[in-house]
């Protein structure tokens, strides 16, 4: 056993199996952390934990990169409802989005619920009280008095929350005056509203929208006329008062002039292209509402009735006056003819002629002609009307004057220019100049930021492959028993090294170290009795004799 031990081929088993032994709290971490990766199965099982690794970790970056779907959870919201729904949506730690456009508020969809809940435990949070609620709140035993304000209440409630819906209003209040009822009609006093509006950011009710508000508030109160119900913004002007034909003319001649921009653009586009010439009208309007009335008589009447009267009286002679019947009326005697000519003078006329005296009169009655004309011009009749259109020198270069004069003739017959009213049409021909729009820098499109998400995922797919699939590809092909052979020639390489180590030497004498050499010899002892398989396969290495000894 001494010539063994003083042999030094039991340094192997001294260095890979009594190192630890000889000295257990030695040797720095990285070394045995090598040691312990350097193991096969270790090694065997580091692709599968780098592979795994590195997909965690693209999924990671895939999910900080790309966020969660978005879920709806309040649309319509003012600006201090919104603010209370964000504030509690801070307090609770859930993420949350606001659209800038429309503002609204949307969470991730894992938390829509979370914070839908959260919204409906406080009733002021986006949840305003309706008129039924307010209804049902009401105590029992309530006076008359307070039953009514009560259900004036939720009137104006209910027409706040139906107001509110209307485009371009952000909120609403609604005031209504209502008085008691009396037996007496003469003390009835008419109902009355007010209506306050909180108009969006540059934004304008139309004339139109006023009118359906006043009218909505007269037909939801019962007795309530259109002229007591008065509609007033947040900047205090008055919406609801009479003379909004500034609006009305505005809008009216936009829409001409717009109309008659589209006839000369569909005119014009085919015979010159898009882009050759451009056009620029003004309509003046008349928006006077006026109303004549106008009665004429016809002098040439025609008749309508005639009446004739006539009347006629003989006087008596005087031989004949008195009473008829009496015998001094009898007519005078009958004369005889006398032959010959009648000579002397004329014999007066006998006393029965009597002279005659008559009366006549003739009425006609004329129809005249009346007539009663009643004329109303509406607002809206053009008043004059200015065109001016341009065209590229480049398009017409080869055109002559006479075809500038026809292009003036069809784009005055498009828009219905009159001379005698005053109309004026303008064609000329001038150069165009390029615009030239700014680029604007890719960074800010929208198709960039996806781009930079799919280009990271990209790449994070392609670590994965590289750094984890591919290795652990290449273990799993790897022969199992080329392994162990290069395990096992790294371990008689070893051996075979420490077994040529010489035994302990002192440098100075040349003399065996006995003391080094017994402390060997107590640890060979050792390990025969702790560890006799690796004791005796260290002894068979030992006592294996090399092919060039043999040879010898």
């Amino acid at each position: 056993m001494s010539d063994l031990m003083s042999s030094g081929t039991l340094a192997e088993p001294q260095a890979g199996l009594l190192g630890p032994l000889s000295d257990p709290g030695g040797g720095s971490a990285l070394t045995r952390l090598k040691a312990f990766g350097a193991q096969p199965a270790i090694r065997r099982t580091l692709p599968w934990f780098g592979g795994v690794a590195a997909m965690g970790a693209t999924a990671l970056l895939w999910s900080t990169m790309h966020p969660a779907p978005q879920r709806m959870l309040y649309s319509d919201l003012s600006d201090s409802e919104r603010a209370q729904v964000a504030g509690a949506l801070d307090k609770a730690a859930i993420a949350y989005t606001i659209d800038n456009s429309t503002g609204a508020i949307t969470v991730a969809e894992d938390d829509l619920y979370k914070a839908r809940m959260l919204a409906a435990s406080d009733g002021a949070i986006a949840t305003p009280e309706t008129g039924l609620q307010m209804l049902d709140k009401l105590p029992m035993g309530a006076s008359r008095t307070m039953e009514g304000d009560r259900l004036r209440a939720a009137r104006e409630r209910e027409l706040e929350l139906t107001i509110a819906e209307i485009d371009g209003v952000e909120a609403v209040r609604v005031h209504l005056a209502e008085e008691q009822k009396s037996v007496f009609v003469r003390d009835a006093m008419p109902p009355t509203a007010s209506v306050m509006l909180k108009l969006k950011q540059g934004r304008q009710l139309s004339d139109s929208q006023t009118t359906a508000i006043v009218n909505l508030v007269a037909g939801s109160v019962p007795g309530l006329n259109l002229d007591a119900v008065k509609v007033i913004d947040q900047h205090g002007r008055l919406l609801s008062a009479q003379g909004g034909g500034d609006n009305d003319r505005l809008e009216l001649q936009a829409r001409m002039e717009e109309k008659l921009r589209q006839q000369l653009d569909q005119l014009l586009t085919p015979m010159l292209g898009a882009g050759n010439f451009s056009s620029e009208i003004q309509v003046e309007l008349d928006m006077d509402q006026v109303t004549s009335a106008r009665e004429s008589y016809d002098k040439a009447g025609v008749v309508r009735s005639e009446t004739q009267a006539q009347s006629q009286s003989t006087s008596p002679a005087a031989g004949a006056s008195g009473v008829p019947g009496v015998l001094s009326n009898t007519p005078p005697p009958a004369t005889t003819a006398q032959p010959g000519a009648p000579t002397g003078t004329p014999t007066a006329a006998p006393s029965g002629a009597a002279p005659a005296n008559g009366e006549s009169s003739s009425t006609k009655n004329y129809e005249l002609g009346r007539e009663v004309a009643v004329s109303n011009a509406s607002p809206g009749k053009v008043k004059r009307l200015s065109v001016a259109v341009a065209l590229s020198a480049a398009t017409m270069k080869k055109a002559k004057p006479a075809d500038i004069d026809q292009i003036k003739q069809l784009v005055s017959a498009a828009v219905g220019a009159d001379t005698t009213r005053g109309d004026q049409v303008a064609v000329q021909v001038r150069a165009f100049e390029p615009v030239t729009l700014a680029p604007e820098p890719f960074y800010t499109a929208p198709w960039f930021a996806m781009v930079v998400r799919n280009a990271v995922a990209l790449i994070g797919v392609l670590l994965v492959l590289l750094l984890g699939v591919r290795p652990l590809i290449k273990a799993l092909r790897r022969d199992p028993a080329a392994t162990m052979n290069e395990g096992a020639a790294g371990e008689e390489g070893a051996s075979d090294g420490e077994a040529n180590a010489s035994p302990p030497v002192d440098p100075v004498t040349g003399a065996v170290d006995t003391a080094l050499l017994n402390q060997q010899i107590g640890l060979a002892q050792r390990m025969v009795q702790e560890q006799p398989e690796s004791a005796l396969a260290a002894l068979r290495q030992m006592l294996k004799t090399p092919e060039g000894e043999a040879a010898l």
